[in-house]
């Protein structure tokens, strides 16, 4: 036991000859156990934990394709969301948003806010 205190002591003592060292090794094991900690946090809000849609494992996204002209992701245009939701026979229901901005107005200044345009289908099928 007398060994091990001698030796802990000695490891004192060098420490406390270059103090900066034990600093830059604290900074470093901080920073790294803090990222670790936030990259492991927004991959299992984004990532791993369920969506708070009642039924979320029944939602689809879908997006087009255009090879012709190499553009990926494409928005469903509104004429197409009338001619999929007459004809669809697969989904229970379709919904098409896209993103908006607005202002809002009140008492004080005006506030400029992003927001959503929603068809009438969206908020039934996110059970809202």
């Amino acid at each position: 036991m007398v060994q091990y205190y001698d030796q802990f002591k000695q490891v004192l003592r060098r420490l406390g000859r270059a103090p900066l060292f034990p600093a830059v090794t604290l900074i470093t094991l901080a920073i790294g156990i803090g990222a670790n900690t936030v990259i492991f946090s927004v991959v299992e809000s984004v990532l791993l934990k369920p969506l708070s849609y009642s039924h979320a494992d029944q939602l689809v996204g879908v997006w087009y394709h255009i090879p012709g002209i190499e553009i990926e992701n494409l928005p469903m245009a509104p004429f197409l969301y009338f001619i999929e939701r007459e004809q669809n026979t697969t989904f229970e229901d379709i919904g098409v948003y896209t993103g908006d901005s607005l202002s809002v107005t009140g008492a004080g200044e005006p506030e400029h806010v992003r927001g959503l345009d929603v068809t009438d289908g969206t908020l039934p099928i996110l059970g809202a």
